[in-house]
């Protein structure tokens, strides 16, 4: 890419003021996914006023405009939370704010016996800690409510106490306003599932691989690549699917996983199959980076989703863990093109009046930075304080929130308490 791209007049990819440093294209070799992936280098936002914008960011599609405005979107969505108007914010412990906000019990954090590891520097959120509190706007009743900025900006630095870390759920972009709500929201849901799924070991209904899916995944993949779905939409109902693929390539054995929720199981399986894509170039790329790593059985030490990505490719002495997911009989049979009825719009409705009745909060803030605008784009953060976040670091998995316990027991699976819950590292990338 050359050194300077331009996108409605502004170096959105530069080495010298871009929002995006340096941008390259991954390789794809003959076994791959038939896919082009692009992954970035990000402006250094220190120098822009804003937190340092950490960690890498990539994007993929089918055909090349896709892919690279993917890769923007997925750029601009961790641009813009590294920065933050401090007069906004409000220094106060939630019983002296004097402003509406989300009771401190409502969110879903970590359990009591995670706060005994004095590794941690977290501590529990009680009404008397002091936070930096900043205003949002909550979509199911319209009012502006404060949650501290460690829920909204990544990073965020500016408290000297800690109630949890920093995560990306709920982040997104895109050149639709509409429809950045709405992947924000997709977003969170989805890894409300996936955490409740995994940290419980649910085994869920399989979906079957029809001719049509098998169609769809030949149209992109290697014939050889196995492949696995299933329904985790729970109590939450708004289609949700995880989806697992095993396979082989120049660099070995790998098992690569992806979840997705949409309005239809078609979109939503569609979009499950493109994530899995995306990490098997990404694997080559991480194992070249990390070639001496030999990650061990005290799990502690994995401390960010990279680490996870590539664990199971390190450690498939342990993948006999996936072994119920894969036995599992196919059941369920889904509609890969099923016609989507509804508005971006009303869409958005629709799944915020589900969530208001489970008396949830879906709260929302418009993170879009003057230059994100002046290039087509919108960058926003939906937070749902009861839903579960999806955590990069095990020791600070999210394994104190109600719905961890609740909902499979709603949705009639066996209930493992917190001493038996899945001891085994995620395989999020």
């Amino acid at each position: 890419m050359s050194e300077s791209t331009l996108v409605n007049g502004l170096k959105t990819i530069s080495n010298e003021l871009g929002i995006l440093y340096h941008i390259v294209k991954m390789p794809r070799l003959n076994g791959d996914p038939k896919m082009i992936s692009y992954g970035i280098w990000p402006a250094d936002t220190k120098y822009l006023g804003g937190e340092k914008f950490g960690g890498r960011s990539s994007g993929c599609g089918y055909v090349w405009d896709d892919a690279i405005l993917g890769t923007i979107g997925e750029t601009v969505e961790r641009y813009a939370p590294a920065f933050h108007n401090i007069e906004e914010g409000i220094k106060s412990t939630y019983r002296d704010l004097n402003k509406k906000a989300i009771h401190p019990d409502e969110y879903a954090l970590f359990h009591e016996k995670q706060y005994e590891d004095p590794r941690l520097n977290v501590q529990p959120f009680t009404e008397d800690i002091p936070l930096t509190w900043f205003p949002m706007r909550d979509l199911t009743n319209g009012y502006t409510s404060y949650v501290p900025g460690q829920f909204i900006y990544m990073p965020f630095t500016r408290d000297e106490n800690w109630v949890s870390i920093n995560t990306s759920t709920g982040l997104a972009a895109h050149s639709n306003y509409y429809k950045a709500i709405l992947n924000g929201l997709y977003e969170v849901i989805e890894r409300d599932s996936f955490v409740i799924t995994w940290m419980q070991k649910l085994i869920p209904q399989k979906i079957k691989i029809t001719r049509e899916i098998q169609d769809y995944l030949d149209a992109y993949y290697p014939p050889h690549f196995e492949w696995h779905f299933f329904d985790v939409t729970y109590d939450i109902k708004v289609p949700t699917i995880l989806g697992f693929c095993i396979g082989e390539t120049e660099y070995g054995k790998f098992i690569a996983f992806g979840s997705s929720t949409r309005i239809s199981y078609g979109e939503s399986l569609k979009k499950v199959i493109q994530e899995i894509g995306q990490t098997i170039p990404y694997f080559r790329f991480l194992l070249g980076e990390r070639k001496d790593w030999n990650p061990d059985d005290d799990y502690s030490k994995l401390m960010d989703f990279e680490e996870h990505s590539i664990f199971y490719v390190k450690r498939q002495d342990l993948w006999h863990i996936f072994d119920k997911w894969k036995d599992t009989e196919p059941s369920k049979v889904i509609d890969l093109h099923e016609p989507q009825v509804l508005s971006d719009k009303e869409t958005i409705r629709h799944i915020v009046g589900l969530l208001k009745e489970k008396n949830y909060n879906v709260l929302f803030k418009d993170l879009t930075t003057p230059d994100i605008r002046q290039i087509g784009f919108y960058s926003i953060k939906v937070f749902v304080p009861q839903l579960i976040p999806l955590s990069g670091a095990y020791p600070l998995y999210y394994n104190g929130g109600k719905r961890l316990y609740s909902v499979p027991e709603k949705m009639g699976f066996t209930v493992h308490d917190y001493d038996n819950l899945n001891k085994y590292p995620h395989p999020f990338p």
